[in-house]
C-alpha cells in the first residue's frame, strides 16, 4: 500500500493507496505523495495529471496521533517534520505544468479537502463529500486551503465550508468549488484525457495563465504566449487545416 503511480497515455493518475487509514497522511505519506506528484510534473510526456483514490475515502485528514506525538517535540518539529512535507505536496501540486484533476469518490477532510482543491478542476462523485475539517481540532487550514476556496468560490465560500458539516457534490458545484458527478473517478480520467490530447504548449499557457490574476499581469504574460504562438510556422498550417474544413 501507498501511493500508486499508474498511464492511461499521455495521462499520469496518482493514487492514494492506503485504504486501511482512510487514506490519511503523515508526515511519510505525504514525502510518498509529493514524490509521485514531483515525477508526474517533471515527466515531459505527461498532458494531464489525476489524482484519486482506493478504499472508502479520498482523504480523510492527517494521521492525528503521529502528528499530536511530532507536535510534542515543539515548533521546529511542526515547521520541519509536519508541514515540511505537508505543504510540500501542494508545492508539488502549484508547479504542475499541465492540469491536474482530482477525482473525489469518498470523503475528503481537512488535508483532504485542500488537496481536493488544490489543482485545476475537481469531481465529487455519488458518495464523494468535502468538509474543512481542522476547526474542529482547534487547526487551520495550513495548507492552503482557505485560498483554494476562496479562488474558486469566492470568499463567502469559505465561511459557508467552514459552518457546513459537510458538502456534497451538487453543493460544491453550486458554490463553484467542484463538478458534481455518478462517479468521479471516471469523469476525472475523461477530461484529463480530452486536455492530453490537445496541443501541448498552449495548454501549459493556458494553466500558467489561471495562477496570475493580476489583470495587468495576465495580459502581459497572455501578449507573450500568443506573440510565440503566432510567430510559429506550426500555426499557419494550422490555420490552413481549420479553413479547409
Amino acid at each position: 500500500m501507498g501511493v500508486r503511480e499508474e498511464r492511461h497515455g499521455d495521462v499520469a493518475e496518482i493514487v492514494l493507496d492506503w485504504p486501511e487509514v482512510r487514506n490519511a497522511l503523515g508526515p511519510a505519506e505525504g514525502a510518498a505523495l509529493r514524490g509521485a506528484l514531483e515525477r508526474a510534473t517533471g515527466d515531459a510526456q505527461a498532458g494531464a495529471i489525476l489524482l484519486s483514490s482506493s478504499g472508502t475515502a479520498f482523504c480523510s485528514g492527517g494521521k492525528l496521533p503521529e502528528i499530536v506525538e511530532l507536535a510534542k517535540e515543539g515548533p521546529e518539529a511542526v515547521r520541519t517534520a509536519v508541514y515540511g512535507e505537508f505543504q510540500g505536496v501542494f508545492r508539488a501540486l502549484r508547479s504542475s505544468p499541465v492540469p491536474v484533476i482530482a477525482a473525489v469518490d469518498g470523503p475528503a477532510v481537512g488535508f483532504g479537502c485542500d488537496l481536493a482543491l488544490a489543482g485545476n478542476a475537481t469531481f465529487i462523485g455519488r458518495a464523494g463529500w468535502l468538509a474543512q475539517g481542522w476547526i474542529r481540532a482547534g487547526l487551520i487550514p495550513a495548507t492552503g486551503g482557505t485560498l483554494y476556496t476562496m479562488r474558486r468560490g469566492g470568499p463567502l465560500a469559505v465561511w459557508r465550508l467552514l459552518a457546513a458539516d459537510r458538502i456534497d457534490g451538487p453543493t460544491a458545484e453550486s458554490w463553484g468549488l467542484a463538478i458534481a458527478c455518478e462517479n468521479a473517478r471516471e469523469a476525472a480520467l475523461a477530461m484529463a484525457s480530452k486536455f492530453a490530447a490537445m496541443p501541448r504548449e498552449p495548454l501549459k499557457a493556458l494553466v500558467a495563465l489561471s495562477r496570475i490574476s493580476d489583470p495587468e499581469a495576465h495580459l502581459a504574460q497572455a501578449l507573450e504566449f500568443q506573440t510565440d504562438f503566432l510567430t510559429d510556422p506550426g500555426f499557419a498550417e494550422a490555420a490552413r487545416a481549420l479553413l479547409g474544413r
